[in-house]
């Protein structure tokens, strides 16, 4: 039995079908695909799609973009295209240049485009899993800062932008694709540990593990604002069951920065209930000269045993503690 189904919207071109039928009327474009089988009718169907603002594309072109849409790449790319299809590097970016033009995928920054969705009715689009687009734009990297700590529920707060720590070099650190805001970091090859996989459909990522995420933030407290946003995190990270004060130490010492002993050693004993065995294990790994608690505010006052400079309200905090 066939079914005929009209869906006034614009569609991917379908990923491992090819059109049969392709005629203009009323100024529309209408496809017709022949589709094997339909989960949601169980039978043979026939859909015909309405393309009222996106352009068409011939034949030829639809065959070669479902043929690099079937790999389900988040972001496209020449080289991609050029490997897919077989040819050169050349005539991919024609192809590509062809594509963003009639609206079936969209360019975020030169060089590289993503797939229109299925439910779009415009060629204007939101990424979709922004995770994705940053993870094939700058790695090899990971989620890390602020996004790492909303994905761990260590934190409440809305996060407008998204965190990638990668060993790229980058001239644009804070870059916008699609719509969506990225905050990069460029990091050395050796802090790449620590990490969890995170899976999107058959695509995975890596993002930092609960205590990576704080011993990264404590490396560099600029990432999530200073001090006073890190300790509300690690206050819930410690009451987490991701806890773990060995792997704290592994990690920190992973790191090869003595601050990050001094910073856990000042918040410990400031802020939380430390056994003695702890902060001497941070104590025996700080090096004899200063370094600066919190680089986000001016820090002018020591707290000698941590070999800290520190702001007025933290000497305070760890004077009141003693």
């Amino acid at each position: 039995m066939i079914n005929t189904i009209k869906v006034k919207s614009h569609a991917v071109m379908p990923v491992t079908y090819t059109a049969k039928l392709s005629i203009a009327y009323a100024k529309k474009q209408f496809y017709t695909y022949f589709i094997p089988f339909l989960p949601f009718t169980g039978k043979n169907s026939i859909i015909v799609i309405i393309m009222d603002e996106l352009s068409g594309i011939g034949k030829s072109y639809r065959n070669k973009l479902s043929r690099v849409l079937e790999n389900n790449y988040s972001v496209i790319t020449p080289r991609l295209v050029s490997e897919t299809l077989k040819i050169a590097a050349q005539e991919s970016g024609r192809l590509l240049s062809r594509w963003n033009k009639s609206g079936w995928i969209k360019r975020i920054k030169m060089g590289a485009y993503i797939p229109i969705p299925l439910e779009s009715t415009t060629s204007k689009v939101i990424v979709e899993e922004p995770f994705l687009v940053v993870d094939s734009l700058y790695g090899p990297g990971y989620i890390a800062g602020f996004s790492a700590v909303k994905h761990w529920d260590f934190s409440e707060q809305i996060i407008e932008s998204v965190t990638y720590f990668t060993i790229k070099q980058v001239k644009n650190r804070n870059p916008v694709h699609g719509g969506i805001k990225f905050k990069l970091k460029t990091i050395s090859r050796h802090k790449l540990f620590g990490l969890k996989t995170l899976w999107f459909g058959s695509k995975k990522i890596k993002i930092s593990d609960p205590s990576k995420t704080m011993i990264d933030l404590l490396d560099d407290p600029k990432i999530a604002g200073g001090i006073t946003n890190i300790t509300d995190f690690f206050s819930e990270y410690i009451d987490s069951e991701d806890y773990n004060v060995d792997l704290l130490i592994q990690y920190a010492h992973q790191m090869n920065n003595k601050t990050i002993f001094k910073r856990l050693g000042l918040i410990y004993e400031t802020m939380f209930n430390a056994n003695e065995n702890v902060l001497s294990i941070f104590l025996e790994n700080i090096s004899s000269g200063f370094s600066v608690f919190d680089p986000t505010v001016p820090s002018k006052l020591n707290i000698c045993k941590w070999k800290l400079k520190t702001s007025e309200f933290w000497k305070q905090k760890y004077d009141r503690k003693k």
